[in-house]
């Protein structure tokens, strides 16, 4: 009896185990889709020194809308701060204005989202990567992995309505 009940444990334990295996497989594909969109987000902030409100909307709705994100969107969240100063943001907060356009009709330096080329930008985006399996046809829900990934890019666009310090 007591060599069944090992037999039955070391299955279950077995078939637990190949389960962990196939969702950690899917967490890779699901954590490089986190680092694509934090370089591509870079890349649009690299070019305009912000990221402006559409843009930001589009990877935020984007990333919502990939499968494995979509059970746990509330929790998908991409920030950009300025190392210029007090660490302001980089996003856009709104509004109707011109991604191309040189200048931004505000007076008001600290309000403006962009900053000067030369700059440092870190764009961070953090989701939740649900943990679940499927175990004698019943899902079971681990606890959620919270994963986030940063990067740093450099501002490259020379806006005259700032000062510029050589």
């Amino acid at each position: 009896m007591a060599g069944f009940l090992k037999v039955i444990l070391i299955s279950i334990i077995t078939m637990v185990a190949i389960v962990v295996f196939i969702n950690m497989a899917f967490f890779f594909p699901w954590y490089m889709e986190i680092i694509q969109t934090t370089y591509n987000v870079s890349q649009v902030i690299s070019t305009d020194n912000y990221l402006a409100f559409n843009y930001y909307e589009d990877f935020l709705n984007e990333l919502k809308d990939k499968p494995i994100f979509k059970e746990m969107a509330d929790d998908v969240v991409i920030e950009a701060f300025h190392h210029y100063g007090n660490m302001k943001s980089a996003i856009e907060q709104g509004g109707p204005h011109d991604v191309n356009s040189y200048y931004y009709a505000l007076s008001d330096e600290n309000s403006k989202p962009y900053v000067q080329m030369g700059n440092l930008v870190t764009v961070t985006i953090s989701a939740t990567y649900p943990f679940q399996m499927q175990l004698f046809g019943k899902p079971v829900t681990a606890a959620p992995i919270p994963i986030s990934f940063s990067m740093t890019t450099t501002t490259t666009r020379h806006y005259k309505d700032l000062e510029y310090y050589y």
